[in-house]
């Protein structure tokens, strides 16, 4: 990680996955090597039933992605990482542009004021890396499995631990050698573990905010951003429904 002479900067990062794009890295990543065989077909059938479950809204999203997360984690031991960039790649190159519009503008006006930008995500590195370059920001940090003898691991490298997103942008900070301007620097989540993050900053965002995330934030007056077909909800004044988990 390379350091920074600008030492005193105003940061903005973001997470990714429901925030920038549309959907998941990781559950498009996992379509994409079912689909080309390097997963077997089993891989998605084991997803199945928490994937319908979420649709039918019989549980949450976060039962949903973790169970792809522990799927992907225990079927890509023993792929070849060239097969597996390969499909990344042309993932990558089909859902590049399924992002949301007030996030996508929201990190273009950033950057043109001189912000920088960090992307955290708990999808792999190697598309999350793809995916932060092509939005245009200055550094990226995702989930990384040791490669040895050309094939994946079960040794993780490094990895987004759960609702620990502060200290990890503290470490990323302290690697980058700056001082950021924390009261000017903006913040944007979409759920509960990116609570710590957003009380780093003096401009924190929930972003489309999953339950937890929306309680917290009208509790601390933070701001509140849904985005709905074509339509940008900006949410000063509140009154929310949050619909508990059966």
């Amino acid at each position: 990680m390379a350091k920074i002479k600008n030492k005193k900067l105003k940061i903005a990062v973001f997470d990714i996955d429901g925030t920038i794009f549309r959907s998941s890295l990781l559950i498009e990543l996992v379509n994409g090597l079912v689909k080309d065989r390097i997963f077997l077909k089993k891989a998605e059938d084991e997803i199945e039933d928490d994937y319908h479950a979420w649709l039918n809204r019989i549980a949450n999203y976060d039962s949903y992605i973790n169970k792809v997360a522990e799927v992907y984690f225990r079927h890509i031991v023993g792929c070849k990482k060239k097969e597996v960039l390969e499909v990344g790649k042309k993932v990558m190159a089909k859902q590049k542009l399924k992002v949301y519009r007030f996030t996508r503008d929201l990190v273009k006006d950033l950057k043109k004021q001189g912000y920088y930008l960090i992307a955290i995500s708990g999808s792999p590195m190697f598309m999350v890396k793809d995916f932060a370059k092509r939005m245009g920001f200055d550094m990226a940090f995702g989930s990384d499995l040791e490669v040895k003898d050309g094939m994946f691991t079960n040794k993780f490298t490094q990895r987004d631990s759960y609702n620990q997103k502060s200290k990890l942008l503290m470490k990323i900070v302290e690697n980058l050698n700056i001082d950021p301007d924390w009261k000017k620097s903006v913040a944007v989540g979409d759920s509960a573990t990116d609570i710590s993050m957003l009380e780093l900053v003096g401009k924190p965002i929930a972003f489309n905010p999953d339950g937890v995330l929306v309680d917290y934030a009208k509790k601390h007056g933070w701001r509140i951003v849904v985005e709905r077909k074509n339509i940008v909800y900006d949410i000063e004044k509140f009154d929310f429904v949050h619909y508990k988990d059966q």
